[in-house]
């Protein structure tokens, strides 16, 4: 997707919910509203709807539900737990000028209808840490797609920076101090490496965490994997709670379809 000013980076956002200001008295905010749209590009479909995938089974399954708490635009001027206001400044700087990656389903909402989630960096798995700190390590283009900060100490504490990675990877006695950090994200930032996820502690943990096998097309010996499932925030009951789980599985040609298809090359 091409990217535009203002419309493609938080921080022109951010800025613009800033410049509105409060309500005049009886009279609602001004509010841009977005009109939604299919990311250009997106290459993940549901595999496990689609009509193809009745010649395979499922030669190992992992499934895993998360925790997150979901915020718009809009709650980045809002004090937590409500809002991201400690966070605000950093992420202007993370997200300026990156394209947005997408809501669920490459969906993009446009305008103050972006969302993103926020997790507890201990509670995502080691796996996906391990990858998005190789990711800012190695100055990858996924860079900047998750990003990870200090929680803030104080009620009144700003966040400037996110975290900034060691050299080497990071050893398993240090990891009890990722209960200090969170990290937000777009929903469409989990789709490249949707098994790791789901990988740790699941029977094919080894084809899980090889991400060449991971693909959109079904085929033998593949694995896919998709969000099967996501609630929204009870915004209306004063929540930002909510919860996604993701499905992987690696992929076998049924006997039956192996068959015909030794048939067809006769």
């Amino acid at each position: 997707m091409k990217i535009t000013p203002c419309l493609a980076a938080f921080s022109c956002l951010a800025s613009a919910a800033a410049a509105l200001g409060p309500a005049s008295p009886g009279k609602p905010a001004e509010r841009p509203a977005g009109k939604p749209s299919k990311m250009e590009n997106w290459k993940w479909s549901d595999p496990f709807s689609s009509s193809r995938y009745r010649k395979f089974d499922a030669a190992c399954e992992a499934e895993k539900t998360f925790k997150a708490t979901e915020y718009l635009l809009d709650d980045l001027s809002e004090a937590q737990p409500l809002g991201l206001l400690p966070y605000n400044e950093a992420l202007k700087k993370i997200f300026k000028g990156r394209e947005y990656p997408g809501s669920w389903d490459g969906i993009d909402p446009h305008g103050y209808d972006r969302n993103m989630l926020m997790m507890e960096y201990a509670d995502v798995p080691v796996k996906v840490r391990e990858w998005i700190e190789e990711q800012e390590r190695s100055d990858s283009e996924h860079k900047g797609l998750f990003a990870v900060y200090e929680k803030p100490v104080g009620e009144d504490d700003i966040v400037h920076n996110t975290v900034k990675v060691p050299t080497t990877p990071i050893l398993p006695a240090l990891r009890p101090l990722d209960k200090k950090k969170v990290v937000i994200f777009a929903p469409g930032a989990v789709y490249d490496i949707l098994p790791l996820w789901v990988a740790e502690g699941s029977n094919c943990q080894d084809d899980l965490l090889d991400l060449p096998k991971y693909t959109p097309k079904l085929a033998d010996g593949a694995v896919v994997a998709y969000p099967t499932k996501h609630t929204k925030a009870k915004r209306t009951s004063g929540t930002r709670n909510m919860e996604f789980t993701v499905k992987a599985r690696v992929l076998k040609t049924k006997p039956e379809e192996e068959a015909e298809s030794e048939k067809d090359e006769l």
